[in-house]
């Protein structure tokens, strides 16, 4: 098999880059635009392959493109120089922050790279284009949800979910009208190795290794702290490539036919106090919490996400790693390699 997949050097783009290098005999051409903002990317890239064997190395292709420019032909030979199977479109700009302060920057980046993408798929047909999205475009699941279904009521919070929800419906029109095989695929929290410093579970580490207070966004009762499902990276990518190998997209003949959806989540739900409470226990400190009231957070702020994965479970996915040891090992990562976190 031979894999598109966009966003190879992101965090989540890396661990399915080395995933599937390690895991599968498939070939990857990787595409990664390198703007400033990336100044993590090829370094993140760089350590992937270190642990790569000469041979997994071999099988990757890598270019450089600015995915909110239309793909010329010369780019479009480099890629298809071999049929490509499945296309993965997983690079978007996912700072949520930056969203709410620069909004048309966020729609334009990930509505275009969305648009780019699909075109390229149906003018050079694939088995399968997987639309990677995100549990935010649900919106506040609430305190006592089960979980959003898969194709649940689309309700973004912010301009970042939006921007995923567009991605999503472009993509379902695509699969509806030009026949494209879409597949979508919502994930949760992720967290691994190789995440970018200001991100919670690198942040916590940081700062409880250093005897730092953790800010931690509260209800008005002060003790209720926002929950989120936490999703190992390296799951994540072994999901994707179940995905590829135990799936048929749906044909979407009928009008009220939908492309095949799938949630990858994560096995435990947690506030961000308890996950900060495990960092702490695991580094043998003690948590300094600074509680912040709910009204202080950004705008478009959701409590809660919760997904319910009844599609992903009924193709006999079993995720290869739990959380206890994902934690363990990320705190493992950390210390090996303070340069992603403590420097």
């Amino acid at each position: 098999m031979r894999v598109l997949l966009t966003g190879t050097g992101g965090f989540i783009g890396a661990h399915t880059v080395q995933w599937i290098l390690q895991n599968t005999d498939w070939e990857i051409v990787g595409l990664e635009s390198w703007r400033p903002a990336h100044v993590n990317n090829a370094m993140r890239l760089h350590e992937v392959f270190s642990e790569l064997t000469q041979e997994q190395v071999s099988r990757y292709r890598g270019y450089q493109w600015d995915l909110t420019h239309a793909f010329t032909e010369p780019i479009k030979n480099l890629i298809f120089e071999k049929p490509i199977d499945v296309i993965i479109s997983m690079a978007s700009d996912s700072r949520v922050t930056h969203s709410v302060k620069h909004p048309g920057e966020t729609w334009y980046n990930n509505t275009q790279i969305a648009f780019n993408m699909l075109e390229l798929a149906r003018n050079n047909p694939v088995d399968m284009f997987i639309q990677v999205s995100t549990d935010e475009v649900y919106g506040d699941a609430g305190w006592d949800s089960p979980g959003h279904p898969e194709w649940d009521t689309i309700l973004p919070s912010n301009p970042y979910s939006a921007s995923k929800a567009a991605q999503e419906a472009l993509a379902t029109s695509y699969r509806r009208t030009y026949g494209v095989p879409v597949v979508i695929t919502n994930t949760m929290n992720v967290i691994g190795e190789w995440q970018d410093p200001e991100k919670f579970l690198p942040l916590a580490i940081k700062r409880i290794d250093n005897g730092e207070p953790m800010t931690l966004f509260a209800e008005p009762d002060g003790k209720t702290t926002s929950r989120r499902v936490w999703l190992d990276a390296k799951n994540m990518a072994a999901a994707l490539v179940h995905i590829c190998k135990n799936t048929k997209p749906n044909k979407c003949e009928k009008a009220q036919d939908r492309p095949t959806r799938y949630h990858i989540i994560g096995e435990t739900e947690l506030s961000v106090a308890e996950l900060a409470s495990i960092v702490a226990t695991k580094l043998g400190k003690k948590l300094l919490k600074n509680i912040v009231s709910g009204d202080k957070i950004r705008p478009g702020y959701d409590r809660r996400y919760a997904l319910i994965d009844q599609n992903l479970k009924a193709t006999g996915f079993v995720p290869p790693f739990n959380f206890e040891d994902t934690i363990k090992r990320i705190i493992q990562w950390a210390r090996k390699n303070p340069h992603w976190i403590f420097e």
